[in-house]
């Protein structure tokens, strides 16, 4: 399970980085202070952290509650209409991403169960 948190983790810095790189390709600039980019890595951060400590199945709660908040957190940003297509686009293939993910570890827990 610590491999899967480990790749997940780099794929949400992946995902940062690629929101990063849109950001200044369309728009010429970008705030490093986001709440959003951060909050769509931090619990992945927060998922490793638990591994020194808790066992399996609180980090997968702790991981499915993470998901859920990123999830919310592109949900909010999609539904700005005034979104740019291919920044929408960017953004919605991101969050199929994570959604799959969040399905992925409700299917880990209900196996450990």
């Amino acid at each position: 399970m610590k491999k899967y948190f480990e790749r997940k983790a780099e794929k949400r810095k992946e995902f940062n980085n690629d929101l990063h790189r849109h950001m200044v390709n369309e728009y010429h600039e970008f705030d490093d202070d986001s709440s959003f980019t951060g909050s769509i890595h931090r619990p992945w951060m927060d998922i490793k952290a638990l591994f020194f400590g808790d066992g399996d199945e609180t980090i997968l709660e702790e991981s499915i509650r993470g998901v859920k908040a990123v999830v919310d957190e592109y949900s909010d940003v999609l539904d700005d209409n005034n979104l740019p297509v291919n920044s929408a686009q960017l953004i919605r293939e991101q969050k199929n991403d994570i959604e799959s993910d969040l399905l992925q570890n409700k299917n880990m827990e209900d196996i450990r169960a």
